[in-house]
């Protein structure tokens, strides 16, 4: 599921860049001549989204039970929204003003592309898998030890030879103790 995430955001975040729309020379956009149109020209969804899935990692290895269920809800709900608007044709509105002086429509008609929408619905399934995978299995996953959280207290004294070694490992000085 980490891995899927991860994916995932690195997925969203190069959609956003890659080109959707090849435009030819000359053509404009609001009077001004435009150039190839990427994802982050024609919308705005795929650089929050992938920083969702990124952060949502925090919460699949942080969270247990219920609150997975819920993370894995709601991610199924963005992965399903973010095919909806990688698939809808919305991104290839564009208000195109016409030709530039000194250019004809002889030199062609604005082309989409087939890699920045793929990578966009790749990220899409990739969130979508990874919340039902954590809807329907999250809460029989491994969650992060209790070695990484933050000490709680002073630990109960030791008395055993073992726990006497663990004191030396742990920087501790037994021969202090009552």
């Amino acid at each position: 599921m980490v891995v899927a995430l991860l994916l995932a955001s690195v997925a969203l975040w190069g959609a956003s860049g890659l080109t959707w729309i090849d435009v030819p020379r000359g053509l404009t956009v609001d009077g001004r001549l435009s150039e190839d149109l990427s994802g982050s020209d024609l919308m705005t969804w795929p650089v929050p989204l992938a920083l969702l899935a990124l952060a949502s990692v925090a919460g699949v290895l942080g969270g247990r039970g219920v609150v997975r269920r819920i993370l894995g809800v709601l991610l199924v709900v963005v992965g399903a929204v973010i095919l909806y608007l990688a698939l809808n044709g919305d991104a290839y509105d564009v208000a195109w003003s016409g030709w530039a002086p000194g250019y004809d429509d002889t030199a062609g008609v604005p082309e989409h592309t087939f890699w920045g929408p793929a990578v966009a619905v790749a990220g899409g399934v990739l969130v979508l898998l990874a919340g039902a995978l954590l809807t329907w299995r999250g809460h029989r996953m491994p969650r992060m030890g209790a070695k990484y959280s933050a000490p709680g207290g002073r630990r109960a004294e030791k008395h055993t030879e073992t726990d006497l070694w663990d004191a030396l490992s742990d920087g501790e000085d037994p021969t202090t103790r009552s």
